[in-house]
């Protein structure tokens, strides 16, 4: 029997109030009773505050967990959406590194811990530019994410493996009013899933609202240490979640439907797989596939669609194999050939030697006086590098993948969501995931 993979995830993160690390601490110690390795996800700032408040206890609960990183800031504005939401993509990326360095060292410092595998965007906070920086800085994960299937089956994204968020602890009543009978239920739906993140905010245990709704909400509302505490939950409320907490976490791990599972655990399942390779003997099933639909590959093994233009572009240049590296997509949406357009396949093999090698992708290639889009080109290229001598070019073909597998990520809109200021105005975040879709793969 195929197991769901699970994994307990735990966003970490309230650097307003000492009594929240309270809750870290019983959290931790509840899965480590039971035998649960979770996966505690740190915002930068608050492993700061854990020494300033001198809570030794909660890093050494902490010990026995995978530490992830949950951002330098959270929801201090700016927040990654508002300062990456940039026409100039290297000034979003390099500001991303640099906060996001930093959050790691933090982290390291307070905790000891060695690498982090998973990174996980608070909120709404989905940014293509930070996930191409995490992947840049060996963060293979990206948890969290607009970008997975509906079964969870885990997909490549600007170069990072995103996972999904799937069942929310402190969004569900029943942990704090209800029982077994309703976590049994639960785990029906999370064991029909190829794989299942189980989350919970600690701070959610004790408080009714979440700390950035009363201090961050849209705006800085207070200077940084005079913080708002939200309001209290009624003391047998938050009993009742660290009991349905620690029954959830044993019957899960009793459940043979279930391996849990890390973020680590997973990335080094991941690093463990061969280097992906674009053979000569590979192109005409390649061409087939594409000839079907504009699509990534799964045989003769997983290839994104930029991983087949720098092939392409490679073996029209003479080349017998390419080995897949780190790829990106396009900045801006493109184009497809603006009328018929018939190509020899000399003009498309010379028309190589000016395509980029690396980066972004161009979202339009000219040839002579003539303009054809990226799909147009790659659908050419694998024609002639299959015996083609001409490649008829047709106007209005798609340039880019369906996004339908993807569903969250194909009607992505972030303005007027989360705690987003109300000058955020979304120009470049949403649209420019979307044209990303040259980097999924499964």
């Amino acid at each position: 029997m195929k197991k769901t993979e699970l994994i307990f995830s735990f966003d970490t993160e309230d650097f307003t109030s000492d009594t929240a690390a309270d809750a870290i601490l019983a959290e931790a110690e509840i899965l480590r009773e039971e035998g649960v390795r979770g996966c505690f996800c740190l915002v930068g700032l608050l492993a700061d505050q854990l020494v300033s408040w001198g809570r030794r206890d909660v890093l050494d609960a902490l010990s026995h967990h995978e530490i992830d990183c949950h951002t330098l800031a959270h929801s201090l504005h700016p927040v990654i959406n508002e300062y990456t939401d940039l026409e100039d993509f290297d000034a979003a990326y390099s500001e991303v590194i640099r906060q996001e360095t930093e959050a790691v060292l933090k982290i390291r410092r307070a905790t000891g811990c060695g690498r982090i595998y998973a990174a996980v965007p608070p909120g709404d906070d989905k940014s293509y530019a930070a996930m191409y920086a995490y992947a840049d800085m060996g963060i293979p994960i990206y948890a969290d994410t607009v970008c997975d299937t509906p079964e969870g089956d885990g997909v490549w994204y600007c170069n990072v493996y995103n996972i999904e968020y799937v069942l929310g602890a402190d969004g569900q009543d029943f942990f704090f009013h209800g029982g077994e009978a309703e976590i049994r239920a639960a785990l029906d739906r999370l064991a029909e899933r190829k794989r299942a993140v189980f989350y919970t905010h600690p701070h959610m245990s004790l408080f009714s609202r979440h700390w950035d709704s009363v201090n961050y909400n849209k705006v800085n509302k207070h200077p940084f240490g005079e913080w708002e505490e939200a309001p209290r939950r009624p003391a047998r409320e938050t009993e009742l979640f660290f009991e349905n907490l620690r029954l959830f976490a044993r019957l899960a791990r009793e459940d043979p439907r279930f391996r849990i599972t890390t973020y680590g655990e997973i990335a080094e399942g991941l690093a463990a797989r061969p280097p992906r390779v674009v053979r000569r003997e590979d192109l005409p099933g390649i061409r087939d596939r594409l000839r079907e639909r504009l699509y990534p590959l799964t045989e003769p093994d997983s290839f994104c669609l930029s991983d087949l233009f720098r092939a392409a572009r490679t073996f029209l240049l003479g080349a017998d194999m390419w080995e897949c590296v780190p790829e990106r997509g396009f900045l801006y949406a493109p184009e497809s050939a603006e009328k018929s357009v018939v190509l020899s396949a000399e003009e498309v093999r010379q028309s190589a030697a000016g395509l980029p090698s690396s980066g972004f992708l161009p979202v339009r290639i000219e040839i002579g006086e003539r303009t054809i889009g990226p799909a147009d080109w790659l659908l050419a290229a694998y024609e002639v590098l299959c015996g083609a001598e001409t490649v008829g070019i047709e106007p209005g073909r798609d340039q880019l993948p369906s996004l339908d597998r993807l569903p969250h990520a194909r009607d992505l809109s972030l303005k007027g969501t989360w705690i987003h200021s109300d000058s955020f105005r979304d120009d470049w975040l949403s649209d420019r995931l979307r044209w990303q879709s040259w980097t999924m793969r499964f």
